[in-house]
């Protein structure tokens, strides 16, 4: 619902151009922030209620004068993990000299590496957990020192470790595997697809985003210095039966059990066949689009991400998979 009371309490979205960043510059400008998109160069349709900002995190300059004016930031932007956390810090610099004192940053359940079993927020994050998963905490651990800064008691941060988005514009989790799905180069895995999917719908972030920084902005005593959320839907499917759907959402055939030797033989030519077609050659088309091994992993998993933390707060997200699906627009086959 829009609230005109918002309209002074400008609202930085870093990454305001890519898949996650644009849902939140919309649900936020929805409820009446006015909302700054940084976005590096790209441009793309905006919602009225907001406006481009160049927002080069590289760039402590162009990311000063994006941030100054705000009331809070939303840092969605994905940044490469080599330079991840240079331009966190680079961010909060600038919200230190800003006096910005809300944070909204995205994390993720990467953070949690391979653990298993029923996993909350408490659980001491490992090390090492992949370069991305590596960087994200190390973002996580300077987010949370600039919160507790005993020179700023007002600042709020939550920290969003989301599971995995997906919806319109999600290159992996909807048009890669849709691709996959329609080459036949994807299938049923059997037990080793049967971990639970960790999914959430990118149009329950963007109003959890815009319920949060309404909340932080308004009654920052209601909340902790720093909160930290996993964020996944209601609904956590087997792999395979959000693969199941996913085909039957398109239209393609059921899918078939695929393992054992045929998915080893297809993971061994993936290498060769990803060169094949990027020479432009018609071979071995299946083989390119095989699930990895770092893949197969993922879906085998048995890892649940507790989310009571964020229920507590009526936050949590609410769209099942069936909605989710058919809220979702897919590109075209190719």
């Amino acid at each position: 619902m829009f609230d005109p009371s918002l309209r002074d309490r400008a609202v930085l979205v870093t990454g305001a151009a890519g898949f996650i960043g644009q849902v939140v510059a919309r649900d936020l400008a929805a409820v009446g922030f006015p909302v700054r998109a940084g976005m590096r160069r790209s441009a793309v349709s905006l919602p009225e209620g907001a406006v481009a900002v160049r927002c080069d995190l590289a760039n402590a300059a162009a990311t000063r004068a994006a941030v100054a004016g705000t009331s809070a930031v939303v840092h969605a932007a994905y940044g490469d993990s080599a330079t991840m956390v240079a331009e966190c810090r680079t961010l909060l610099a600038a919200m230190t000299a800003a006096r910005v004192p809300c944070l909204v940053y995205f994390s993720s359940v990467a953070v949690y590496g391979d653990r298993t079993g029923s996993v909350d927020e408490e659980v001491a994050t490992p090390g090492p957990a992949g370069a991305y998963g590596d960087a994200k905490i190390a973002c996580e651990a300077f987010v949370r020192a600039w919160a507790r800064d005993p020179a700023a008691p007002d600042r709020r941060v939550l920290i969003l470790r989301p599971g995995i988005v997906y919806g319109t514009g999600s290159t992996f989790w909807v048009d890669k595997l849709a691709e996959r799905i329609r080459a036949r180069a994807w299938g049923d895995f059997g037990a080793a697809g049967a971990g639970p999917a960790a999914l959430v719908h990118v149009d329950d972030i963007g109003a959890l985003v815009a319920g949060a920084v309404r909340w932080l902005t308004l009654a920052p005593s209601e909340w902790p210095q720093v909160s930290v959320f996993n964020v996944v839907g209601p609904e956590t499917p087997r792999w395979n039966d959000y693969f199941a759907a996913l085909a039957a959402r398109i239209g393609a055939p059921p899918l078939r059990p695929l393992g054992g030797l045929r998915l080893s033989l297809r993971q061994g030519l993936a290498v060769p066949a990803k060169v094949a077609r990027k020479l432009g050659l018609p071979l071995f088309r299946r083989a390119a689009l095989a699930p990895t091994g770092p893949e197969m992993a993922i879906f085998g998993r048995d890892v649940r991400y507790d989310t009571a933390a964020i229920r507590a707060r009526g936050l949590a997200p609410r769209i099942g998979v069936a909605e989710g699906l058919s809220r979702t627009a897919f590109k075209p086959p190719r």
